[in-house]
Formats: structure tokens, C-alpha cells, sequence
């Protein structure tokens, strides 16, 4: 499987190949992507790297066929085993309980959409998971590596599907740790190096060739890292894509919104001075846009002038008027403003002696005139309440100037306000102006400047047209406030909206070309892979069908479809469907057997994987598989006689177990067995020990059982005599067995191995000793066969007869 450093090479090269600005930024996200992901998985322990798990051992209670628990070893060494029983004894339970146990799945490779009960497509054949009578089901596979061991565990529920996942590992230091193998590569791991065939489940699952291409892009093990970058992109593209929507339709109902403010505010006032809202189909900034279309906290665009403020404007200069009134009728002429300097003065004389009779401001002789100037000096000092008073009014008037400034602004810039009223409000404008001047030059002192420009300005504020206008001023200005309110409340949604998405709607175009540039990585990767599969996969077909002329030529893998190129024994195409069946069977399995030895499985569990395959196809498929037991544990479940036959001849490293089942209790057995001469003989035994006394309805007697199984272990004696020898010699098995078979009785069909079978000179022939053991025999053991009863003679000898020649061909090494 790939991996995320292999990811990030590939688009790293992607990247610098790129000329393209957008194309160039797509790689690089992508490539940030990738970086993140390996990051978080890094530190996360994963099964699916490292040395291939071997099987230790499989549990199973409740599941299929197995109603009481049963427990299955496997030797995890390279080899073979065979799991050998008829039908329903329970092998497709002991190879569905693995792939289960490891992937946590029960319909994997199989996955059949339920119908409708009411539409009457139910699929007929459907497995039913849950044993009969039982509520849950458990599964359970214990894999071993490097003194480290792995323990995964599924349970099913009663409609036979999986509710809980477990695993857990114990490593070197006998350790146990809990691990979420769901979170891992692993599930990646058993889809991209199925670890179980069983040909009914592929068979179904693989009827169109988007199917063919689902199984076979799954053993291009693009694996987990592929999958879960693809994924991520397809979310954030995803995410991206329905921001801009639901920012763009978000828009739309804002613009509405505000159409709607403006002409119910634009039916009242169609001259009123409020400009259209500029609307971008980007927004990068939603403050500059909002400060752009005075939108920005409820603000207007002309200043707000209300009855409040012009009310405190015409109190300030009431307040001015009368604080200078009572100044002004207490104490007339210049004394009270040159109060501060003769004050002044008055102090200073108080340091001089003698001051004279000389008066310093009118230069007369007069002698009290010291006196004279203390009386001035105490009666000035009696008005500072009041000079307090004017200066205090005169700042309240000139905090309040400004709102005759905004009520000129709001008028001058109406289209509702006559030219009449314009000038007067030029004119007050003017002599606002003069008034705010004087008070800036001489502060809040009533100095002649300042008096008679307050003066002025009154006169004219306290006119009839002033209030008029100010009405206006007041009546405009709350209309555009309330205008512009209505629409800032208006896109309220819009801006709560664009805070959220705003970010991720601006990415939406570079995810969308980072999701086309991991389209572009995965037809890169795929059609590298496929390559290569193609070679191997071809290999393998020629191995299986190379007799039939039938033989591999293309792969053409798309996104959604797999194209195979396929000619025949003639040089011309075929089509698939011109396959047989069991051609179909090997085209199927060829692929399999192509990734076998990849992916973190030290082991292959084949159940069923001769389905109507001929003598020659068994005997291939036994080559086969005895090559890939030379590095792995290949499990083979059958009912196919021929098929243990072979693996047993061809495969050094060969075990041989029975499986039966109980079909009332729901007992499945699995025990040790041999070859079949020999269970013949030891059922042949088992008859003459426990054979009850002869009955005169019973269809056979006891010596034809007995010499019926006798004929029956010497005939399959011979047949893997020959079938050894023609592996040995390599010569083509099918046709020795094929010549074996020509023989209608036992004896014509050892002259036939005789002369199948040859052996160094002095090597005594294993059928001439087969026949020194039992040839006396023979002709009684086939009579007995075809239903003749010959006397009972010595059945206990003529069974260590029988023992004896199927040694003899059984057990000659070649």
C-alpha cells in the first residue's frame, strides 16, 4: 500500500512539473495535506506496516453454521492446509468467520443491496450470519508475528450484521494494549490484499464491469493513506463549494431585503440622498464594504440632527443672552472689564510706601485717589460670580455650534429644501462660522468679538425661518438614520453569514482544483499499477488456462470501469461471458494470486476454489498454490477430492484436517485426517470390528463392504502414485491420470500405472509390490464391488493385504 512519504513524492514531482499559478498552488495544498495526515498517524502504531501476521488460531460461536463455539488452529508456518468435508459441513463458516474476524464486515466482496420485502426482490441466497436459535454472533482470529500477537474480534447481532469491533495486541513483553483498528490502515489492508477468496461471494459480487474494476482497483492497493488524503479533499472541496453557495444565496436574499428597505423609504422621500448599495460578488472584507456603502454599525451618510440637540443649541444661547444681561445691568461701563487689571494694580500698590497724591491714570493731584481705586477694585470683585456665569454659557453655546452645522449639511445636500431656504441657511452658516471663530480666538470671555458675533448669530437663530428649516433638518435626517438602520438590519444575516464562511467560500476554487489535481494522481497512480498488475495478473492466467489458449492481453482500468483484453486458443478476442464457468473461476482467481504476496498477510484462505474446474484446472491450481506455500500458509476449504489429492502430492509442507458438522446440535468438528486410502482402509476395519451379524434383508453383507472399500483405497492408491510420479517426472499429470482412467477394473488400471510409472533399473516397481502385497485379491475386491458374494475367507487378512499395497504405492518415493 502506498504510504504517505511515497504520497508526497509523487506530489512533490506533480508540483514542480507544474506550470500553471492555480495548478502550482493546488499541488502545494495538497502536498500540506499529506504532510498534516502523516504527522497525526505517525506517532499511531498500525498493524498493517511492518513483518505479515501469521494465523494463529480462529473462534467462532453463533456464526452460520456454528451454533456451539468452535475453535480452529492453524499452523502459521509456510504450507498447506487443507480443510476437507462435504457440503455443509461447515468450511464456508470457518472461511467467512475469518474474513469477518479481520475486517470487522460481513457482506465484503458480497455486498447485495436488501430489497424490499413488499417488491418481492429479496435476494433469495443470502447468507444469514446469526446461527439458527442464536441472538448474537462472535467472531474471533488471533494473528501472530515476531513474538507479538494480534486479537480481533467481531460481534453480530441477530439480523447478522456487525455491532462492535474490538482488538487488541500483546507485544514481546507480554504487554496487552487496546488498539482502534478501525482508525488504522488495516481495514485498507484486507480490501487491497484479501487475505480470503471464496468464489460464490466474488462471483456475486463481480457481474458488471464496474464491479471488475471495484476488485480489481482494490488489489492495486492504493491503500489507506490514497483513501483517506482523496476523502479529506472531497470534504474540504466539498465544505468549500457549499460556503460559496450558501454565501452566495445568502447575498441574494440580502439584496432583496435591502430592494425591498428602499423602496418602501424611496415611496416617502424619492429625493432623499442616500446612494445605492455597491454589490460585489466577492466580498474580501465585510467592514471595508460596509464603511464603503455607510453601512458600518447602523452609521448614515448625512449627519444626524435631532430635537433634542437643537434644543440645547437654543437654550446655550438663552443661556448666553441672560448670563450677559445680568452682567451687563449690575454695573455699566468699562470697571467691570477692566476689573482684572485694576486688580492687579490695587495689589501692587499694596507693596509701595509712600504712592503719592498723583493718580498714575489721569495724572491729577488727588490725594484719596489709592482709596478711590480699593473701592473700584472690591465693586468689580462683587461681578466675578456673573463673569463666571458668561464664560460658562458662552462654553455650553460653543459645544452646541455643531449642530448648527449639521442641520445646514443635511439641508444644503436635500433635494426636498428650496433654494429659498438654502440661502438662509447659507447666511446662518456664515454666521455660525464668525461666532465659532471669535470663540476660538478668545475663548469663553465676553470680549466685544465675541459678544456681538453671539449677538448676530442669535437674532437670526431665533428667527421664524430657523425653526422651519431646523424641522426640515430634524425630519430628513432621522428618515436617512432610520434608512439606513433599516438596511444595515436588512444584511444582518448576510454579514452573521459571511463571518462564518467567508474563509472557507474563498477557498472554494483552489479545493476545487486540489480535488482535480488528486484526480490526476489517482489515474497517474492507477494506470502505473495497473501496468504492472497487468504482467503478473497475465502470469498467473497463463498458469491456470495457458492449456485452453486463453491468455491475458490488456487492462485498460478507468474511474469507474475495467476493460479486459482476452484472445483465445484461435488468436481472436473473446468476450468474458464466452468463458466457461470454470474458466470464470480462474480468470477471478488469477488476479488474487498476482498481489498474493504483498499487502501485511502471511497466510491465503481459498474456500471453494475449484468450482467447476476439470482435471487439468485442479491439478494447476495445485501448482499454484503449492508455490505460494513455499513463503506463506495458503488454507485451502474443499470438498473436491481431486484438489487434496494434489496439494498433497505436490506440497512437502501438507496437512490434511476433515471438517463435519453436526446438523442437529450444530457441532462443527475439525480433526486431523490422512489420505484417503488410508480413512477407506480404516472404515474397512472399522466394519469387520463392529459389524453387527449378518442380516438376510441388509442390501451388502460385511465382505462386500469390506472388499468394496478394500478396491476402493487400492484404487485411489494408485491413482496418487501415479499423480506423484508425474509431478516428479514432469510429465503432464492430466493425461497420466486421464490414461489411469481408461482402465475399468482395478487390475487394468494398475497395468496401466505399470506402464505409466517408470523406475531405475533395480528399483522394484511400486505396483509389482503393491501386487505381491494384495494381487490375489483383486479380482475378489472388484467382484464384491459390482455385487457378487464370494465366501467370507479371512477378511482381517485380506484388510492387512489392502494395508500393505496401498503402503507400497503410497509411500514410494520416486
Amino acid at each position: 500500500m502506498l504510504t504517505y512519504a511515497e504520497l508526497g513524492r509523487e506530489i512533490q514531482l506533480a508540483e514542480a512539473r507544474a506550470t500553471n499559478p492555480t495548478k502550482k498552488a493546488a499541488w502545494r495544498n495538497l502536498r500540506g495535506l499529506v504532510s498534516s495526515a502523516a504527522g497525526e498517524v505517525g506517532a499511531v502504531w498500525d498493524p498493517a506496516l511492518g513483518a505479515p501476521w501469521s494465523l494463529i488460531s480462529l473462534e467462532v460461536e453463533g456464526f452460520q453454521g456454528s451454533t456451539l463455539p468452535l475453535t480452529v488452529q492453524f499452523d502459521p508456518t509456510p504450507g498447506v492446509t487443507i480443510l476437507h468435508g462435504p457440503n455443509g459441513a461447515g468450511k464456508s463458516t470457518i472461511a467467512d468467520g475469518i474474513r469477518a474476524a479481520l475486517s470487522g464486515r460481513t457482506d465484503w466482496w458480497a455486498a447485495v443491496t436488501p430489497g424490499k420485502a413488499r417488491s418481492g426482490k429479496t435476494p433469495l441466497w443470502e447468507k444469514v450470519n446469526c446461527a439458527r436459535d442464536s441472538e448474537n454472533a462472535t467472531v474471533k482470529a488471533t494473528l501472530a508475528r515476531n513474538n507479538g500477537k494480534l486479537f480481533l474480534t467481531s460481534r453480530l447481532g441477530k439480523d447478522g450484521a456487525v455491532y462492535e469491533v474490538s482488538a487488541s495486541k500483546i507485544d514481546k513483553d507480554d504487554q496487552t494494549t487496546s488498539v482502534d483498528i478501525m482508525a488504522t490502515s488495516w481495514p485498507y489492508a484486507v480490501e487491497g490484499h484479501p487475505p480470503v477468496f471464496s468464489y460464490a461471494d466474488v462471483e456475486r459480487r463481480v457481474q458488471q464491469h464496474e464491479d471488475l474494476q471495484k476488485y480489481i482497483k482494490n488489489l492495486l492497493a492504493l491503500g489507506g493513506c490514497f483513501d483517506a488524503l482523496d476523502s479529506r479533499v472531497t470534504e474540504l472541496s466539498l465544505a468549500a463549494s457549499e460556503s460559496r453557495k450558501r454565501l452566495a444565496a445568502a447575498q441574494k436574499s440580502a439584496k432583496a431585503a435591502v430592494d425591498f428597505v428602499d423602496q418602501r423609504f424611496r415611496e416617502r422621500h424619492p429625493s432623499c440622498p442616500v446612494k445605492e448599495v455597491n454589490w460585489s460578488d466577492t466580498v474580501l472584507d465585510i467592514k471595508s464594504w460596509l464603511t464603503e456603502n455607510d453601512l458600518l454599525d447602523g452609521a448614515s451618510q448625512l449627519p444626524e440632527v435631532t430635537d433634542t440637540s437643537l434644543k440645547e443649541l437654543i437654550e446655550s444661547l438663552k443661556g448666553v443672552d441672560k448670563t450677559l444681561e445680568e452682567l451687563h445691568s449690575e454695573y455699566s461701563g468699562v470697571h467691570h472689564r477692566l476689573a482684572g487689571a485694576l486688580g492687579a494694580m490695587h495689589s501692587e500698590l499694596q507693596s509701595i510706601h509712600d504712592p503719592g497724591y498723583v493718580c498714575p491714570v489721569c495724572n491729577s493731584a488727588t490725594e484719596d485717589w489709592v482709596e478711590r481705586l480699593g473701592e473700584n477694585v472690591a465693586g468689580a470683585e462683587a461681578l466675578n460670580e456673573k463673569r463666571t456665569a458668561v464664560a460658562a454659557a458662552l462654553t455650553r453655546l460653543r459645544n452646541s455650534l455643531p449642530e448648527i452645522r449639521s442641520a445646514v449639511e443635511v439641508l444644503i445636500y436635500s433635494d426636498d429644501v428650496g433654494e429659498p431656504v438654502k440661502n438662509f441657511i447659507r447666511n446662518v452658516s456664515a454666521l455660525e462660522f464668525a461666532a465659532s471663530s471669535a470663540l476660538e480666538a478668545y475663548g469663553s470671555q465676553p470680549v466685544s468679538e465675541v459678544t456681538s458675533s453671539f449677538l448676530r448669530l442669535r437674532d437670526v437663530i431665533f428667527r421664524k425661518e430657523w425653526e422651519q428649516a431646523a424641522a426640515t433638518a430634524v425630519e430628513l435626517s432621522n428618515f436617512t438614520r432610520q434608512w439606513q438602520r433599516s438596511r444595515r438590519a436588512a444584511l444582518d444575516p448576510y454579514v452573521a453569514l459571511w463571518a462564518e464562511e467567508n474563509d472557507s467560500a474563498q477557498a472554494a476554487p483552489l479545493w476545487e482544483a486540489t480535488r482535480k489535481c488528486i484526480g490526476e494522481l489517482s489515474d497517474r497512480l492507477m494506470k502505473e499499477r495497473a501496468t504492472r498488475f497487468e504482467g503478473r495478473a497475465g502470469l498467473q492466467v497463463r498458469k491456470l488456462l495457458e492449456d485452453a489458449g486463453i491468455s491475458l492481453d490488456s487492462l485498460n482500468l478507468t474511474r469507474t470501469r475495467a476493460e479486459i483484453g482476452v484472445h483465445g486458443a484461435d488468436g481472436r478476442a473473446m468476450e468474458l461471458a464466452m468463458l466457461s464457468a470454470g474458466q470464470r473461476n480462474a480468470f477471478l482467481l488469477a488476479p488474487l494470486f498476482a498481489t498474493a504476496d504483498a499487502g501485511p498477510f502471511g497466510f491465503l484462505v481459498l474456500d471453494d476454489p475449484v468450482h467447476s474446474f476439470d482435471e487439468i484446472r485442479v491439478d494447476r491450481l495445485a501448482a499454484v498454490i503449492a508455490d505460494l506455500s513455499q513463503s506463506r500458509r495458503v488454507i485451502v476449504l474443499t470438498h473436491d477430492e481431486r484438489l487434496k489429492e494434489h496439494l498433497l502430492a505436490r506440497s512437502p509442507r501438507c496437512e490434511a484436517l476433515a471438517v463435519s458438522r453436526d446438523p442437529v446440535k450444530g457441532q462443527i468438528s475439525v480433526e486431523p485426517t490422512d489420505e484417503l486410502w488410508r480413512v477407506l482402509i480404516q472404515d474397512a476395519e472399522s466394519v469387520w470390528r463392529w459389524s453387527p451379524k449378518p442380516s438376510s434383508t441388509g442390501y451388502l453383507t460385511e465382505s462386500q463392504i469390506i472388499r468394496g472399500l478394500l478396491r476402493q483405497a487400492l484404487d485411489d492408491a494408485v491413482r496418487q502414485c501415479v499423480v506423484r510420479y508425474s509431478l516428479k517426472s514432469g510429465t503432464i499429470v492430466s493425461t497420466a491420470v486421464a490414461m489411469l482412467d481408461t482402465g475399468m477394473t482395478t487390475q487394468n488400471r494398475l497395468d496401466l500405472a505399470r506402464e505409466i510409472i517408470t523406475v531405475p533399473a533395480g528399483v522394484e516397481h511400486p505396483v509389482e509390490s503393491a501386487l505381491k502385497a494384495c494381487g490375489h485379491h483383486v479380482r475378489r475386491w472388484n467382484n464384491a464391488t459390482h455385487g457378487n458374494n464370494e465366501s467370507k475367507a479371512d477378511l482381517k487378512l485380506e484388510i492387512k493385504a489392502g494395508l500393505e499395497a496401498c503402503t507400497c504405492l503410497g509411500e514410494f518415493s520416486f
